[in-house]
């Protein structure tokens, strides 16, 4: 069979590799020529455009790393779906949102082409020895069709229902690849400080309730070969709880864990972790530990921005909600809003000092055009029950 793989990546590469193993003819589209010429090198062969693998191969399947790419590639001009020969099926085994993946069947149906959500679980040890976890949202006897090809791929394959069913169960199984990760950095941490065998520590809690592939994975592949080199980087899994927080939020699901997590994965990538493996948050935990043991906890600080000019704060309106969304995206802000009488907004901060506050609030862009003047309080947080 004629098989199509854009996106040779650290997952996509060695997934298309274990398709050529499996006998099939690869034709592989990457961004970066070197990763094609390295699959060539391996057995497969390069594509010349989007528009050859939509027109010339029997199945095409995408492993792309942010839901902008996978847009492009099959919406975009001269993208799969505009030159896809009618019968084409195309397989996403990229992380998105549900609902862009009901996009892209509705938009793959209108151009007769069978459309497969299908992400995977397992990381680059998964993929390289065809053992993922593949996810199936589409028409039942389309998987039917291509599940020799996914199990080339995977062991564990499962179709889970209609289309964005697929994207839904990935994004909830990196809900919880977040949370672990969080939990791992702190147990770990916390046993560093008591002074304990980490080995020793590792070994125990993996054979206890406290086990789980990703304790497993961060700890043996990475904390105790100290080197982050990224199998999957903290900027992916930021954006991979970004959307699972968006789709939890909009199914009414409240992810308290959740969401500390994707504030404390933002922040990490502020700092400069953002290219650093998953299980860098470690690092990032133990830095952040340091930081309080020098310099205290963090505070929260509250800002009132009382009005001064109201037709400059609703020029500067946008540029002001933009500089917030930063600070939020980076874990310095905890809350914002407006007052509905007029008087002004309120915006609060997480920092060290009031200093540091006072030197972001001097960046706001309503203070910079002299829309709204300041007031800077500390401000002592009591959490009601949930």
């Amino acid at each position: 069979m004629k098989i199509g793989f854009i996106g040779l990546g650290n997952m996509g590469i060695p997934m298309a590799l274990q398709l050529v193993r499996a006998g099939h003819e690869v034709y592989g589209k990457n961004r970066s020529l070197g990763k094609e010429e390295a699959f060539v090198a391996n057995g497969g062969k390069a594509a010349s455009s989007y528009t050859q693998l939509a027109q010339e191969m029997d199945v095409v399947i995408t492993c792309l790393p942010m839901p902008a790419d996978v847009e492009q590639v099959y919406l975009g001009v001269g993208g799969l779906l505009e030159a896809a020969r009618a019968g084409l099926t195309i397989v996403d085994c990229s992380t998105v949102a549900p609902e862009l993946s009901k996009v892209l069947f509705d938009a793959s149906l209108k151009a007769e082409v069978q459309f497969l959500d299908a992400p995977v679980s397992g990381g680059t040890t998964g993929a390289a020895s065809g053992t993922l976890t593949i996810m199936v949202g589409g028409v039942e006897e389309t998987y039917n069709q291509v599940l020799p090809i996914l199990q080339a791929m995977g062991k564990q394959i499962h179709y889970v229902g209609e289309a964005g069913c697929g994207s839904a169960v990935k994004l909830i199984n990196q809900l919880m690849v977040g949370i672990h990760t969080q939990a791992t950095s702190e147990a770990l941490s916390l046993a560093e400080q008591f002074g304990l065998d980490q080995e020793q520590v590792f070994q125990i809690l993996n054979l206890s309730f406290a086990q789980s592939k990703i304790m497993e994975r961060h700890y043996s592949q990475f904390i105790a070969e100290q080197n982050y080199e990224p199998g999957f980087a903290i900027r992916l899994l930021s954006k991979d709880l970004n959307l699972a927080i968006e789709a939890a939020n909009a199914k009414g699901v409240h992810t308290v864990m959740g969401s500390r997590v994707k504030a404390l994965l933002q922040r990490a990538i502020s700092e400069g972790h953002g290219d650093h493996d998953m299980a860098g948050m470690y690092v990032y935990q133990q830095e952040r530990d340091q930081r309080r043991r020098e310099h205290g906890e963090l505070k929260h600080f509250a800002v009132f921005l009382p009005m001064l000019d109201p037709e400059k704060s609703v020029t500067y309106r946008e540029e002001h909600l933009a500089f917030l969304s930063e600070r939020r995206q980076a874990g310095m802000l905890l809350a914002n809003g407006r007052f509905v009488d007029g008087a002004g907004g309120l915006v609060i901060y997480r920092a060290g000092s009031q200093e540091e506050v006072e030197q972001w609030v001097k960046q706001d862009p309503y203070i910079i055009h002299q829309a709204r003047s300041y007031e800077i309080h500390e401000w002592d947080i009591v959490l009601a029950d949930e």
